[in-house]
Protein backbone atom coordinates (compact mmCIF):
# COMPACT_ATOMS: atom_id res chain seq x y z
CA UNK A 1 0.00 0.00 0.00
CA UNK A 2 2.96 2.69 0.69
CA UNK A 3 4.16 1.77 -2.68
CA UNK A 4 0.78 3.29 -4.06
CA UNK A 5 1.10 5.89 -2.56
CA UNK A 6 4.56 6.81 -2.91
CA UNK A 7 3.88 6.10 -6.64
CA UNK A 8 1.12 8.44 -6.87
CA UNK A 9 3.04 11.29 -5.35
CA UNK A 10 5.50 10.73 -7.54
CA UNK A 11 3.11 11.30 -10.56
CA UNK A 12 1.41 14.40 -8.91
CA UNK A 13 5.24 15.90 -8.25
CA UNK A 14 6.42 15.13 -11.84
CA UNK A 15 3.39 16.74 -13.66
CA UNK A 16 4.45 19.72 -15.27
CA UNK A 17 4.45 23.11 -14.01
CA UNK A 18 0.92 25.27 -14.33
CA UNK A 19 1.09 28.13 -16.79
CA UNK A 20 -2.13 30.70 -17.13
CA UNK A 21 -3.40 32.87 -20.04
CA UNK A 22 -4.16 36.05 -20.87
CA UNK A 23 -7.61 37.13 -22.59
CA UNK A 24 -9.04 40.02 -23.56
CA UNK A 25 -13.19 40.15 -24.53
CA UNK A 26 -14.88 43.29 -25.70
CA UNK A 27 -19.02 43.49 -25.36
CA UNK A 28 -22.16 45.46 -25.45
CA UNK A 29 -25.19 44.97 -23.71
CA UNK A 30 -28.56 46.34 -24.23
CA UNK A 31 -30.29 47.27 -21.21
CA UNK A 32 -33.05 44.87 -20.12
CA UNK A 33 -32.95 45.99 -16.16
CA UNK A 34 -32.40 49.66 -15.78
CA UNK A 35 -30.85 51.51 -12.72
CA UNK A 36 -30.90 55.13 -12.20
CA UNK A 37 -30.42 57.58 -15.30
CA UNK A 38 -30.09 53.82 -17.83
CA UNK A 39 -32.75 53.09 -19.37
CA UNK A 40 -34.26 49.83 -20.77
CA UNK A 41 -32.81 49.60 -24.90
CA UNK A 42 -29.83 51.69 -23.85
CA UNK A 43 -26.41 50.16 -25.35
CA UNK A 44 -23.81 50.28 -22.97
CA UNK A 45 -19.94 49.04 -24.10
CA UNK A 46 -17.95 47.16 -21.34
CA UNK A 47 -14.54 45.11 -21.48
CA UNK A 48 -12.96 42.54 -19.62
CA UNK A 49 -9.28 42.04 -19.62
CA UNK A 50 -7.78 38.71 -17.29
CA UNK A 51 -5.15 36.01 -16.80
CA UNK A 52 -5.97 32.52 -15.55
CA UNK A 53 -3.75 31.97 -12.51
CA UNK A 54 -3.98 28.31 -14.02
CA UNK A 55 -5.70 27.17 -10.06
CA UNK A 56 -9.47 25.73 -10.14
CA UNK A 57 -11.70 23.61 -8.13
CA UNK A 58 -14.51 21.77 -8.64
CA UNK A 59 -18.19 24.45 -8.06
CA UNK A 60 -21.53 23.37 -8.06
CA UNK A 61 -22.84 21.47 -10.17
CA UNK A 62 -20.39 20.58 -12.25
CA UNK A 63 -18.62 23.74 -12.84
CA UNK A 64 -15.21 24.29 -12.83
CA UNK A 65 -14.57 27.51 -10.79
CA UNK A 66 -11.14 28.96 -12.61
CA UNK A 67 -9.12 31.75 -10.33
CA UNK A 68 -8.25 34.71 -12.87
CA UNK A 69 -7.40 38.25 -12.10
CA UNK A 70 -7.94 41.24 -14.21
CA UNK A 71 -10.56 43.90 -14.61
CA UNK A 72 -14.18 43.98 -15.98
CA UNK A 73 -15.22 47.60 -16.80
CA UNK A 74 -18.73 48.84 -18.24
CA UNK A 75 -19.40 52.46 -19.42
CA UNK A 76 -17.02 54.80 -18.37
CA UNK A 77 -17.76 54.41 -14.70
CA UNK A 78 -18.62 50.71 -13.57
CA UNK A 79 -15.62 48.77 -12.80
CA UNK A 80 -15.04 45.42 -10.56
CA UNK A 81 -12.27 43.01 -9.97
CA UNK A 82 -11.93 39.59 -12.13
CA UNK A 83 -11.89 36.57 -9.97
CA UNK A 84 -12.54 33.90 -11.78
CA UNK A 85 -14.22 32.48 -14.97
CA UNK A 86 -16.43 29.51 -14.06
CA UNK A 87 -16.84 26.85 -16.93
CA UNK A 88 -19.68 24.24 -17.03
CA UNK A 89 -19.53 21.61 -19.79
CA UNK A 90 -21.64 17.87 -20.60
CA UNK A 91 -24.81 19.56 -18.84
CA UNK A 92 -28.22 18.35 -20.73
CA UNK A 93 -29.40 21.57 -20.28
CA UNK A 94 -26.57 24.03 -21.82
CA UNK A 95 -22.89 24.54 -21.84
CA UNK A 96 -21.84 27.83 -19.72
CA UNK A 97 -18.94 30.03 -19.50
CA UNK A 98 -19.02 33.14 -16.96
CA UNK A 99 -16.60 35.69 -16.21
CA UNK A 100 -17.30 37.19 -12.80
CA UNK A 101 -15.60 40.53 -10.92
CA UNK A 102 -16.26 41.54 -7.57
CA UNK A 103 -15.49 44.55 -5.55
CA UNK A 104 -17.69 46.92 -8.31
CA UNK A 105 -17.38 50.70 -8.17
CA UNK A 106 -18.90 53.33 -10.04
CA UNK A 107 -22.66 52.89 -10.14
CA UNK A 108 -24.81 54.16 -6.64
CA UNK A 109 -28.28 54.97 -7.06
CA UNK A 110 -31.53 55.46 -4.19
CA UNK A 111 -29.13 54.59 -1.13
CA UNK A 112 -28.15 51.55 -2.85
CA UNK A 113 -24.43 50.31 -3.91
CA UNK A 114 -24.03 48.11 -6.87
CA UNK A 115 -21.30 45.94 -5.95
CA UNK A 116 -21.40 43.03 -6.90
CA UNK A 117 -21.31 40.37 -8.43
CA UNK A 118 -21.21 41.27 -11.95
CA UNK A 119 -20.90 38.84 -14.54
CA UNK A 120 -20.95 37.92 -18.47
CA UNK A 121 -22.43 34.48 -18.51
CA UNK A 122 -22.56 33.02 -22.23
CA UNK A 123 -24.44 29.79 -22.75
CA UNK A 124 -24.25 27.12 -25.31
CA UNK A 125 -25.62 24.11 -26.88
CA UNK A 126 -24.93 20.84 -24.67
CA UNK A 127 -21.56 19.79 -26.40
CA UNK A 128 -20.50 22.72 -27.28
CA UNK A 129 -18.01 22.80 -24.87
CA UNK A 130 -15.86 18.89 -24.68
CA UNK A 131 -14.31 19.60 -21.02
CA UNK A 132 -14.98 22.18 -18.62
CA UNK A 133 -11.66 24.32 -19.29
CA UNK A 134 -11.17 27.68 -20.76
CA UNK A 135 -11.30 27.82 -24.19
CA UNK A 136 -8.77 29.95 -26.10
CA UNK A 137 -10.45 29.83 -29.65
CA UNK A 138 -12.51 32.48 -30.09
CA UNK A 139 -14.59 30.40 -32.05
CA UNK A 140 -15.53 28.62 -29.20
CA UNK A 141 -16.48 31.38 -27.29
CA UNK A 142 -18.43 32.77 -30.24
CA UNK A 143 -20.34 29.47 -30.43
CA UNK A 144 -21.13 29.60 -26.92
CA UNK A 145 -24.99 31.54 -28.67
CA UNK A 146 -27.83 29.92 -27.10
CA UNK A 147 -28.10 32.80 -24.20
CA UNK A 148 -25.77 35.83 -23.75
CA UNK A 149 -26.48 37.97 -20.46
CA UNK A 150 -25.08 40.84 -18.59
CA UNK A 151 -25.89 41.32 -14.78
CA UNK A 152 -24.57 43.17 -12.10
CA UNK A 153 -26.66 42.94 -8.59
CA UNK A 154 -26.53 44.91 -5.73
CA UNK A 155 -26.87 42.23 -2.78
CA UNK A 156 -30.42 40.95 -3.36
CA UNK A 157 -31.83 44.22 -3.39
CA UNK A 158 -31.78 45.04 -7.49
CA UNK A 159 -30.10 44.15 -10.45
CA UNK A 160 -28.90 45.95 -13.66
CA UNK A 161 -29.01 43.49 -16.44
CA UNK A 162 -28.93 43.44 -20.07
CA UNK A 163 -28.74 40.99 -23.08
CA UNK A 164 -25.20 40.83 -24.88
CA UNK A 165 -25.50 42.18 -28.31
CA UNK A 166 -22.01 42.06 -29.41
CA UNK A 167 -19.03 39.89 -27.67
CA UNK A 168 -15.22 39.47 -29.42
CA UNK A 169 -12.44 37.64 -26.96
CA UNK A 170 -9.15 36.97 -28.04
CA UNK A 171 -6.64 35.08 -25.77
CA UNK A 172 -3.08 34.35 -25.95
CA UNK A 173 -1.29 31.22 -25.32
CA UNK A 174 1.37 32.71 -26.66
CA UNK A 175 1.54 34.99 -23.97
CA UNK A 176 0.88 32.62 -21.08
CA UNK A 177 3.09 33.09 -17.67
CA UNK A 178 3.28 31.04 -14.86
CA UNK A 179 0.65 30.63 -12.31
CA UNK A 180 0.33 33.34 -8.79
CA UNK A 181 -0.71 32.19 -5.74
CA UNK A 182 -4.57 31.61 -5.25
CA UNK A 183 -3.63 34.56 -2.04
CA UNK A 184 -3.11 37.12 -3.97
CA UNK A 185 -7.49 37.63 -3.90
CA UNK A 186 -8.73 39.73 -0.70
CA UNK A 187 -11.48 38.31 -0.14
CA UNK A 188 -13.34 41.83 0.18
CA UNK A 189 -16.76 39.98 -0.84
Amino acid sequence: MRFVFALLACLLCSAPPATAMGCTADFTITVTQAVATIRPGDQISGRATFTTTSQSHAGEGGARVHLARGEMRLGRDISGEIWAIITTAGNPVADALSVQARNVTGLDFGGIAYQGPMMISLYGRPGTLTAPTIPIEPDLWAAMDLRRSFALHAYGHDRLAGDITMFQISCDPAGMIDSGAESAYPAGQ
